[in-house]
């Protein structure tokens, strides 16, 4: 099982549902989201996972955003009684209530005795890749792990094109876990800001001869300054067009990567966040087809969709 770590950003939620209304949705991708704004996509998104019977933890305790700033929420999602949507906890030293699902971090107890009310409560427990935390006698542990390289400027992926991104769809089991986690492809750390990039980057996970999960970067040429966004676009999207085109017969085609293609031939600049929503989406249904038909994904979820 895959658990996607998200932080609820209006794009990443948009993916998720994009693929459920295509019925290109894996119920063995199961997300974790960490709200970070009171917004009505978010509502929109829990109630799918709930109406679709769909399994979803939604973090109580929220760390980043302005979420958790408000104790009372304009947008209000309404659950069924016997919902698949559960709640999941960030552990920390002020915070140990109980939950359906515990995530640790840095900041998190280190004893198991300062934590065994939690471990009797029989509930899943995603930790990081460290010893202290491999040790915990948890019945279900998920392994969290980073598993994209982010950059500190966007134009820098121009200099490594291609990066390692997991092999752990492969080996989390004989690890002796119950399922996996990592950051999508947004790495840990959160940020939000807006406004023109001087330099625009399509981030495709593709699946290399020995199944291990890679990460193609398309990057623009013109860097300069934030200027001509469509035109930085144009480049980086040229970049993934020939290389599909090269790599098709290896390809699964998404309907995420569809959609970016689909750009070429329209000529537009959807906006930053459509690019980030396409190839969040891509990157779901990529390896829920992996995780429904292992070797033979390239049948793709059409017919495994909900």
């Amino acid at each position: 099982m895959y658990y996607p770590y998200l932080r609820g950003k209006q794009f990443d939620l948009l993916a998720l549902t994009a693929l459920i209304q295509a019925q290109r949705w894996s119920t063995k991708i199961v997300p974790i989201i960490e709200p970070v704004r009171d917004s009505a996509t978010l509502k929109k998104t829990v109630e799918l996972f709930d109406q679709k019977k769909l399994p979803l933890y939604v973090v109580d305790n929220p760390q980043v955003g302005t979420f958790k700033l408000f104790n009372e929420k304009k947008h209000l999602w309404s659950l069924s009684k016997d919902s698949t949507v559960k709640r999941a906890r960030i552990v920390t030293e002020a915070d140990m209530e109980p939950a359906d699902l515990f995530l640790f971090n840095e900041h998190s107890p280190r004893s198991v005795q300062d934590i065994q009310h939690l471990m009797d409560l029989k509930a899943q427990m995603v930790i990081p890749d460290q010893g202290r935390f491999r040790i915990l006698p948890a019945e279900e542990r998920i392994l969290l792990r980073e598993a994209f390289q982010p950059r500190k400027h966007v134009a820098e992926y121009e200099i490594k094109e291609d990066d390692f991104f997991t092999d752990n769809h492969l080996y989390y089991l004989e690890d002796g876990f119950a399922g996996y986690s990592d950051y999508t492809i947004e790495g840990s750390r959160y940020f939000d800001k807006g406004g023109p990039s001087r330099a625009i980057a399509i981030h495709i996970t593709y699946f290399d001869a020995y199944l291990n999960l890679r990460v193609k970067h398309f990057v623009s040429d013109t860097n300069d300054s934030a200027k001509d966004q469509g035109l930085k676009f144009a480049e980086a999207l040229d970049k993934l067009s020939r290389w599909y085109r090269r790599n098709q017969d290896q390809l699964l085609l998404t309907i995420g990567l569809q959609e970016l293609l689909n750009y070429e031939n329209e000529g537009k600049f959807p906006g930053l966040g459509t690019i980030k929503k396409w190839s969040l989406a891509h990157h779901l249904e990529l390896l829920g087809s992996f995780l429904e038909q292992g070797d033979h994904w390239m049948k793709g979820m059409e017919q495994h969709g909900v």
